[in-house]
């Protein structure tokens, strides 16, 4: 799998109450924070696009803003207000590694460094990411099928299913000399990365008997990731939102559905059933 993108911010340097000792409580102190900041491939490496990656200057506000306003004891409890505060409000943002140093740690000793290093991911803090999946299937009994592929993805500990479409009876794209097809979208919130997520996904398809042999031809099972939260990137593994998402309306219709609860057909998806 490709590795996360990551971006620097290392040195940072802030005045704080920090300290348990007496002599802590009303002294301000420098603290120095390192950041490394993981996302998803990032596609302003190509677009020049802010909107596609993260602010440094942003974060380095939301830093000062919390260990101003926050006066703790440990260095330890503060890494940690660090790393729950960038996850939760940069939706970007999969996991931060946080070193947090103390300059002026009251050792008995020169030192070079004090303080702590933490790794933690949105999972760490429960951050759930909405999350579209296209799933289609057919071969075999496409409906069963669908409904296991749907148990599988909710039987995830990390996964909450939220919604679900109607079923819709589809045309083949492509390769249209093979059975028509069923499709829903599935909507939910999960806690795993995007590459987790795909890895999941992908493993469930095997669970069903997907074979892929010829590109674009039948399948058992077939799931898409459509949407991850605000996400965008570009990989070999994944691009996110999907490609041909705007593309399909065997895609967009069942979208549509959970969107506005409205069911809707056309020549090539004709609206079938709801899922049992």
């Amino acid at each position: 799998m490709t590795p996360f993108d990551t971006i620097v911010l290392h040195g940072l340097q802030f005045n704080t109450l920090i300290g348990i000792l007496p002599d802590e409580q009303n002294r301000p102190q420098p603290i120095t924070v390192d950041l490394d900041l993981c996302l998803m491939p990032i596609l302003s490496c190509q677009t020049d696009d802010l909107d596609q990656s993260i602010s440094y200057a942003a974060i380095y506000d939301q830093l000062f803003a919390l260990i101003t306003k926050h006066h703790v004891g440990l260095v330890e409890r503060l890494a940690g207000l660090i790393a729950s505060t960038l996850l939760t409000d940069n939706p970007l943002l999969m996991a931060v590694s946080v070193s947090v140093f103390k300059p002026q740690a009251p050792l008995p000793g020169p030192f070079a460094k004090a303080g702590v290093s933490i790794y933690r991911t949105r999972a760490d803090f429960n951050l759930r990411t909405p999350v579209d999946l296209s799933i289609g299937s057919n071969l075999g009994d496409r409906l069963a099928l669908l409904q296991q592929a749907v148990a599988m993805l909710a039987g995830h500990p990390n996964n909450h299913i939220v919604a679900t479409s109607s079923v819709y009876e589809t045309t083949p794209v492509g390769l249209i000399e093979q059975p028509d097809f069923l499709n829903l979208v599935v909507r939910l919130e999960t806690t795993l990365d995007p590459l987790m997520l795909l890895s999941h996904c992908q493993a469930i398809e095997r669970q069903l008997g997907r074979e892929r042999v010829l590109h674009g031809g039948p399948r058992t099972i077939d799931i898409d990731i459509l949407t991850y939260g605000s996400v965008q990137t570009q990989s070999a593994e994944l691009v996110l939102p999907h490609p041909r998402l705007a593309e399909r309306d065997f895609v967009l219709i069942p979208r549509n559905e959970l969107n506005t609860g409205s069911i809707q057909a056309t020549p090539h998806v004709r609206f079938s059933c709801k899922l049992p």
